[in-house]
């Protein structure tokens, strides 16, 4: 099998995961993130090592760091402007987002070059 196959720098500059309402249907809501395997993923991962346990009471943190950009967020039909201050807000207080964000990082299957 050719190594192309394992290229997952794709997760070096971001990818858009796309936010699925309740019904799993595709919003317009697309978040870019950075690949938990990515070498700056890593990093983050590490550098929050360093400061203490990474842990669930972390997880919006991490997925903070790791989110470089987003589309289509609104608030009160207001748009969400990015920020990573605004990023960990959004994953504290709406988990369901979070969880998918999360999930998108984690697979590398994710972040395969095209």
């Amino acid at each position: 099998m050719d190594l192309k196959h394992f290229d997952i720098s794709a997760g070096e500059t971001g990818v858009d995961v796309t936010i699925l309402d309740f019904d799993n249907n595709p919003t317009d809501m697309k978040i870019k993130v950075l690949s938990f395997h990515s070498k700056k993923g890593r990093e983050i991962f590490l550098n929050m090592l360093k400061d203490g346990e990474v842990g669930k009471d972390r997880r919006s943190e991490l997925l903070a760091k790791l989110t470089v950009g987003w589309e289509g967020l609104t608030e009160e039909d207001k748009e969400v402007k990015f920020s990573e201050k605004e990023a960990l807000r959004i994953y504290d207080k709406y988990q369901i987002i979070a969880s998918q964000v999360e999930r998108f990082t984690e697979n590398a299957k994710n972040f395969l070059k095209k």
